[in-house]
């Protein structure tokens, strides 16, 4: 039998926004592959790779790395190369070192967007949208613009009164 508790929460979390730009490095080959593929199929769908791409503060290869874009990507077409991406963007820089926004949808041809689903750290309960482009003369340098929402769960709430998400009650529990 599973037991959880519910606490009322009296007021709103502080919601943050935030819209950066940044730019993710994918080297699929030669002396600084950052991908590993797990899975290769003879037709190429289904192809698989464990990603740990890096991110900068620049399309430069010498830009100020940033952080790294861990997870999987897959071929999820049998037609086209339309590849399903599930990663963590880890960031290490000082502003937001440790903390994470978590990023999934379709790598395709032409700018489109990926889901933000969550977060940690500074991030959390992150959500949004991370719009890309693939930048011009590169194939595997990505733009990225993400623009978020999220509640530092260090933050105060709304009506910044200390202690307004203290509990006044015992929680509800339910067996």
């Amino acid at each position: 039998m599973a037991f959880f508790a519910i606490a009322p929460l009296l007021c709103a979390l502080a919601q943050n926004e935030i819209q950066m730009t940044l730019y993710i490095h994918q080297v699929p080959s030669g002396p600084n592959i950052n991908q590993a593929v797990v899975i290769d199929p003879s037709n190429g769908f289904g192809r698989t790779a464990v990603i740990d791409w890096t991110i900068r503060d620049g399309a430069d290869p010498s830009s100020k790395v940033i952080g790294q874009a861990q997870g999987i990507h897959m071929r999820t077409s049998q037609n086209e190369s339309i590849w399903h991406t599930s990663m963590n963007l880890v960031f290490s820089d000082a502003r937001f070192g440790g903390s994470t926004l978590q990023v999934m949808g379709l790598i395709a041809e032409g700018p489109r967007d990926w889901s933000i689903v969550g977060g940690t750290g500074e991030f959390s309960m992150a959500r949004g949208v991370a719009k890309y482009t693939v930048e011009p003369n590169s194939s595997r340098i990505y733009r990225v613009n993400v623009h978020a929402y999220y509640s530092s769960m260090d933050s105060r709430a709304v009506s910044g009164k200390s202690g307004c998400n203290s509990k006044i009650s015992e929680p509800i529990t339910v067996n």
